[in-house]
């Protein structure tokens, strides 16, 4: 009986041993496309007599597509996770399922630093950075910011060269080793081309628009008036900089670093100015001593002062006195022009604190003075005219890591002028007496500004301004031909964000794509806007670029400038949009070409725009004005457009450098009250516009240039008010009246001409370094150039005018300036 039953056991074991084995070798073939993963986990517990765990977090959801024939167990397995992050361990009977371990590769290190002026320790904007690999193949690229900053991000460690262009400066280039264990820092000093003294332009550091000693005229800005320009000096706006009327150039040259002008595609930065944006930098003063610049001429004279303070801090201090008139002080052709005269002074001090951050202070003063005296045979007028302006600015700028760039600043600005009208024999004013009128409005601003490198496609900009406008003062409507305007202390806020990417598209496709959002809060009213911004640059090959912009602009300041006397000379004061007034908005496209000939040694330009302006304003008088009327009361809000299109062509390099460029352009205004509300030519229409910079410079010694502007101003449409008023005429001792359009909005600035021709002679004597300049300039600012046209009217609406002087042709005159460097 126990051998039976022992037999039995035996044959059972070798049964369930026999069925066994060829269960763990069974094979299998299968197919999945786009299954679960879940459902083929499934078969294989079907397939093959195993125990899987797994967590439902790691295939829920998944699909895959795997196939296999006559697999065993391990390689079906293998095969259906071959697509995933999973694999698995046996742990006894069971198969485990989980994720893969991340495979540690070397750690991607950024290359950053900043860009600077070897002599003088300045920064260098939008110099181009290029990181190439030990075979000569680009790795990663891109500008330096407004500060020398530049972030090279995700680079592999390894052998490099890195390479730095800048316009004006010699190409450097540093061999480069990136390790995987920190981010690396690489700082880089540029040397200048060429060293002359500053009065001679240098392409990307100094501006034609501000010769040392020549004029400027103002700054033209596609059929748009000045006034409507930004002025920013280190980041603080200036709203009138202006030396009388735009005559003298508007900033010591020796004080500035860097000129940006923006017209189309601004980045989100700027803000509040419908016509353009004018962004200049001031330097901060060399690092290797002591030194600086004198000058004096028929002009002006100007000093400058520079150095260390110690080994963190650097200084500059210019100062300068203009006298545009002095040289003529009587000429029987134009007659004996105005007294005048201006004072500026720059000063900027620059601190290093721990690491990389710096902190800086800037402060500027201007001041202008202008009086005139004109009469007939019943009536005369003297005026005293004074503006100015004040700012001072505290900046703390640092880099927080080798990605991000930060800046803080807090600013305060201050514009203020006086008028003062002594009258004889005009009505309404009476004999002998005495108009005034004054203005001011101060700025306090608080920003934060961060530039985050992302990657080497995407450079995020971001910050957030706080304005508080303060205006006070009176304008009469005798200085404003127009209406009076009361400013007891009106307080007005401004609070702007704004945000911006900068994007690579592609490698030769870059665009710039952010918004501006404003709240203006005033005391009769708030308003609130959003400004898309957008720009793109196509590069087809190395010397071809096409680009492209669209720019939205919000204005809730103006600049009030309809004034006869004051469409020359500055404008007198700004007010706000209040409740009925609404902001300016502007809507501008363009389209440019730009191709470079023989290495980009020449550029040739083209492009075009189309602006479109909403909220337009203008004055325009009713046929009654109530005795409590002001300015607000005679406003009228229009349309207008501009569009047109630019050619240039440029030299950028060689002993001839320079540039020629010609502009054709309409601008149209429409306003219900004015020219039976259609379109017509705005005053500030200018047709067409040539413009000629040249400079030879035969050798270190001497440099001969041409500057020429001219523009036409012939009006196609006068615009006219519908109404009328009545002039009074004098008819056998008895007053009578008649009738006259007043044509307020119709008067339109002249064609404009400028010629300078210049001859530099760079010598020197007792071993300092001097120039002396010789140039024939017109006559635009050295004469007086209004002429009083005294009207008396019995209108009180419209006391009196003054209309611009015709001049000839480029009438030339001679000035000369010394200048030495110490």
């Amino acid at each position: 009986m126990k051998r039976t039953a022992l037999l039995c056991t035996s044959i059972l074991a070798i049964l369930l041993l026999a069925q066994d084995g060829p269960a763990q070798e069974r094979r299998v073939a299968f197919h999945l496309n786009a299954a679960s993963l879940r459902s083929s986990l499934d078969s294989l517990r079907k397939w093959y007599p195993v125990s899987l765990v797994y967590l439902d977090r790691d295939i829920e959801g998944r699909t895959i597509t795997a196939s296999c024939t006559d697999c065993g167990f391990e390689e079906a397995l293998g095969t259906i996770l071959a697509g995933t992050s999973l694999t698995w361990v046996r742990i006894g009977d069971q198969i485990v399922l989980k994720q893969r371990p991340v495979q540690l590769s070397h750690p991607l290190v950024t290359v950053a630093g900043t860009v600077t002026d070897s002599l003088s320790g300045e920064w260098i904007q939008d110099a181009a950075v290029i990181l190439r690999d030990s075979s000569g193949e680009l790795r990663r690229w891109c500008p330096t910011n407004g500060f020398g900053f530049y972030s090279l991000r995700n680079i592999s460690p390894g052998p490099y060269m890195l390479t730095v262009h800048a316009v004006g400066y010699r190409a450097s280039e540093h061999p480069v080793l990136v390790i995987d264990n920190a981010p690396l820092q690489m700082d880089c000093a540029l040397t200048e081309e060429s060293i002359t003294l500053q009065e001679v332009t240098v392409e990307g550091r100094r501006s034609s628009m501000m010769p040392g000693e020549g004029l400027s005229k103002g700054i033209f800005i596609r059929s748009a008036p000045a006034e409507q320009t930004q002025y920013l000096l280190d980041g603080t706006r200036i709203y009138n900089p202006s030396h009388f009327g735009g005559v003298l150039s508007t900033f010591s040259p020796e004080a500035l670093n860097d000129v940006e002008k923006g017209i189309a595609g601004l980045s989100p930065y700027y803000g509040g100015r419908i016509g353009g944006i004018l962004d200049l930098s001031l330097r901060e003063g060399s690092r290797g001593g002591i030194g600086g610049v004198a000058g004096t001429g028929s002009l002006g004279s100007h000093v400058a002062l520079e150095g260390p303070l110690s080994d963190e801090t650097t200084f500059i201090v210019s100062g300068r006195r203009g006298y545009p008139n002095v040289q003529v002080p009587s000429l029987e052709e134009h007659g004996t022009p105005g007294r005048l005269g201006s004072t500026e002074l720059i000063a900027k001090l620059s601190h290093r604190l721990s690491g990389s951050q710096r902190l800086l202070f800037s402060g500027y003063l201007g001041r202008d003075a202008y009086s005139n005296a004109v009469g007939g045979t019943l009536a005369g007028l003297s005026n005293n005219f004074a503006w100015g302006n004040g700012a001072a600015s505290l900046r703390w700028i640092g880099i927080a890591s080798p990605s991000v760039f930060l800046q803080a600043s807090a600013a305060y600005s201050r514009y203020d002028f006086d008028l003062a009208h002594l009258a004889e024999g005009i009505w309404p004013i009476p004999d002998g007496s005495r108009v005034s009128s004054e203005y001011a409005i101060e700025d306090m601003t608080f920003r934060a500004h961060a530039e985050h490198f992302y990657d080497e496609s995407h450079t995020v900009k971001g910050g957030v301004e706080l304005v508080r406008h303060r205006i006070t003062g009176f304008v009469s409507g005798f200085s404003s031909q127009a209406a009076s305007f009361t400013a007891p202390g009106k307080d007005l806020w401004e609070l702007s964000v704004y945000l911006q990417d900068q994007w690579r598209v592609l490698p030769r496709v870059t665009a710039e794509l952010g918004a501006r959002a404003t709240m203006f809060a005033a005391d009769k009213g708030s308003f609130s806007a959003v400004d898309p911004r957008f720009s793109v640059l196509v590069s087809p090959s190395e010397q071809t670029r096409v680009f492209a912009s669209l720019t939205a602009v919000n204005q809730f300041l103006h600049p009030y400038r309809s004034s006869g006397i004051f469409l020359y000379y500055p404008t007198i004061f700004w007010y706000p949009s209040e409740s009925g007034v609404e902001p300016s908005t502007s809507f501008q496209v363009s389209l440019g070409l730009q191709r470079g000939i023989s290495d980009d040694l020449y550029l040739l330009t083209a492009e075009s725009f189309y602006e479109t302006t909403r909220n337009l304003h203008e004055v325009g008088l009713p046929s009654t004005t109530p005795a409590d009327a002001d300015l607000y009361d005679a406003l009228l809000s229009g349309t207008g457009r501009s569009y047109g299109l630019e050619l240039s062509v440029r030299k950028r390099s060689g002993d001839l450098t320079g540039s020629i460029g010609y502009t054709l352009a309409w601008a149209d205004q429409m306003f219900a009250g004015i020219n039976g509300g259609e379109y017509s030519a705005s005053r500030f229409d200018r047709r067409h516009e040539m413009q000629v910079d040249i400079e030879y410079r035969p050798d270190e010694t001497w440099l001969f240039g041409i500057l020429g502007v001219l523009v036409s101003g012939e009006a196609r449409v006068s615009n006219r008010v519908s109404s009328a008023v009545a002039e009074p005429t004098i008819d056998n001792g008895v007053q009578a009246f008649s009738r006259f359009p007043l044509d307020l909005n119709g008067a339109r600035l002249p064609g404009f001409q400028r010629l300078e021709l210049k001859a530099l002679c760079n010598f020197m004597l007792g071993g300092f370094p001097g120039q002396v300049a010789v140039r024939f300039v017109n006559g635009y600012g050295l004469l007086d150039p209004i002429v009083w046209e005294l009207r008396q009217s019995s209108d009180p609406r419209f006391a009196w005018r003054a209309s611009l002087r015709e001049m000839k042709l480029f009438p030339l005159f001679p000035t000369i300036g010394l200048t030495f460097r110490f």
